[in-house]
């Protein structure tokens, strides 16, 4: 059932078992694996059924230290949460991620991967993505191409994209039963305890129409984004401190993938390249070539986790059309014939040879279309420290719920930077050895501060600030994703990653859902 606060529609009677606040793909999942279990979900979503500019507001944030974008552009608040814009990149995060690093301070988690393994595997069916081909092997024999050796360093392996990314869509069927409550339009603005200040006793919901209503249920989890959990959990409460306001660690060592283009290919053996990097398809999965150092390598070096991919960019207007036929071409896959407009066809009529290139490479080659007059990039997306200077806390401004915004302070670091320096010089080496191509580094990668002079994306994957920990001395949720002090909340979210390697993080947090959906269930 789907309600609407701002409709001002009579919402019915509900007895929930569990309220999730966020409906995005964590929230979903969470909720859809609920409902399986036979227990009753109350939904709360703060966006309507599809993005509003009006509700985008609610995120304006105000920024320090590095300049990033995914503050405003990267966060979506409508059913779907960010999967509405999202593409749908899925990988797991390393072996080497959980695990306690010489020289990287705060790294490990405390909890091992193969903790994590059993629910992976029910992630990729929560995805969509049944039936994928598990190994790089298998992608590579089907693809009929081999991997390339480039050198000891570095590994080719690929990421896994979800078919159907927008999980409103994935999950209409589940949503429309009368057990799941998702009630739009309902942004949680006071999180309201028990005189003894150890379990909440209800949410307080507002809407921009000044609608108010607050909402029970015997156990809470806060399924938002990073920012948003950060946000609502330092808001002040009516009466003292909430636990988690007092735990030292919340807001603290936030962070993303660090993303910049840090090299230009020249002299590219394009018919070699294209045997490798070209993203592959197939049977109507999507597979994203990549490299990563090994394991030996990165301790050698003591640098992060990082890896990287062949992009390319064209200034001209071919590379708008391509990019508007494929985004067609993968509405028609999916079915979302809606989704397809003039804007989307008049590009095929436009540049029908481009087309017929399209749909040679997508059905003979199994290998996406790379544009002719392109330039080549090695985009590198790289792991940022444990403990992270970066950090959110509250700006004074109140925004149009009467909630305070945050205040974004995000730092790139020395190590950091020394991890992208390193990894460009070994793909360097590898891709002119292999006689690939030839590499241009940026200029500032020849800085030992260059990153001073850099202006890097930061790639929408936030992660960080209610540290997952053993101990409340060392973190805000335990193993459990239980807030420490409460006995009836939980933060389900990529905010309780202790580290965030270089892995799209959706796939580790659908895994954390699961498994926490058979805990509340049991």
């Amino acid at each position: 059932m789907i309600f609407d606060l701002e409709r001002g529609q009579v919402l019915p009677e509900f007895t929930a078992d569990v309220c999730v606040v966020g409906a995005g793909a964590a929230g979903i999942v969470l909720a859809a694996e609920l409902l399986r279990k036979g227990r009753r979900v109350l939904l709360l979503e703060s966006g309507g059924g599809k993005e509003e500019e009006a509700v985008q507001q609610l995120n304006q944030s105000e920024r320090t230290g590095q300049p990033l974008k995914a503050v405003h552009a990267g966060r979506f608040r409508a059913l779907g949460g960010t999967t509405i814009r999202w593409g749908g990149q899925i990988q797991e995060m390393q072996e080497r991620d959980f695990e306690a690093r010489p020289g990287i301070p705060g790294s490990g988690w405390p909890i091992a991967k193969a903790e994590l393994t059993p629910y992976y595997e029910r992630a990729l069916e929560a995805e969509g993505l049944l039936p994928v081909l598990r190994t790089d092997e298998e992608v590579w024999r089907e693809s009929g191409s081999a991997a390339p050796n480039l050198s000891e360093d570095l590994i080719p392996y690929f990421t896994r994209w979800c078919p159907e990314p927008n999980f409103a869509r994935l999950y209409r069927d589940a949503l429309a039963s009368t057990d799941i409550c998702v009630v739009l339009h309902a942004t949680v603005c006071e999180l309201r305890m028990n005189e003894a200040a150890d379990a909440l006793l209800g949410l307080r919901c507002r809407n921009l129409a000044g609608h108010e209503h607050v909402f029970h249920a015997p156990t809470y989890v806060l399924s938002l984004g990073m920012m948003e959990t950060i946000q609502l959990l330092l808001q002040p409460l009516e009466k003292g401190q909430a636990p988690w306001q007092k735990n030292e660690w919340l807001g603290r060592h936030v962070q993303s993938h660090i993303e910049t283009n840090s090299a230009r290919l020249v002299n590219v053996d394009r018919e070699r390249m294209e045997q490798v990097f070209p993203n592959v398809y197939l049977k109507g999965r999507k597979y994203q070539p990549k490299l990563r150092v090994t394991e030996e390598r990165q301790r050698e070096e003591e640098t992060l986790n990082i890896a990287g991919a062949i992009s390319f960019i064209s200034l001209g207007s071919v590379e708008q059309d391509v990019r508007q036929m494929k985004s067609a071409a993968r509405n028609l896959l999916r079915g979302n014939w809606s989704a397809i407009g003039m804007r989307d066809t008049m590009p095929a009529l436009r540049r029908l040879p481009i087309l017929l290139q399209l749909a040679y490479s997508f059905y003979v080659s199994h290998r996406a279309y790379w544009p002719k007059d392109v330039t080549y990039w090695l985009r590198v997306h790289c792991e940022q420290e444990p403990l992270s200077a970066s950090r959110i806390t509250l700006s004074p401004e109140r925004d149009a719920v009467g909630m305070f915004r945050s205040r974004i302070d995000w730092q790139v670091s020395p190590l950091e930077w020394k991890t992208i320096q390193r990894f460009t010089q070994m793909a360097q080496h590898a891709l002119e050895a292999a006689g690939l191509a030839t590499l241009e580094p940026q200029p500032e990668l020849a800085l030992e501060d260059g990153y001073r002079q850099v202006t890097f994306d930061d790639s929408y994957h936030w992660m960080g600030g209610t540290r997952m920990a053993a101990l409340s001395t060392e973190g805000v949720v335990g193993t459990d994703l239980k807030l420490y002090g409460v006995r009836n909340a939980y933060v389900c979210s990529a905010s309780v990653y202790p580290t965030s390697g270089f892995a799209n993080p959706v796939h580790t947090l659908l895994a954390l859902a699961i498994r926490l959906a058979d805990r509340l269930a049991s």
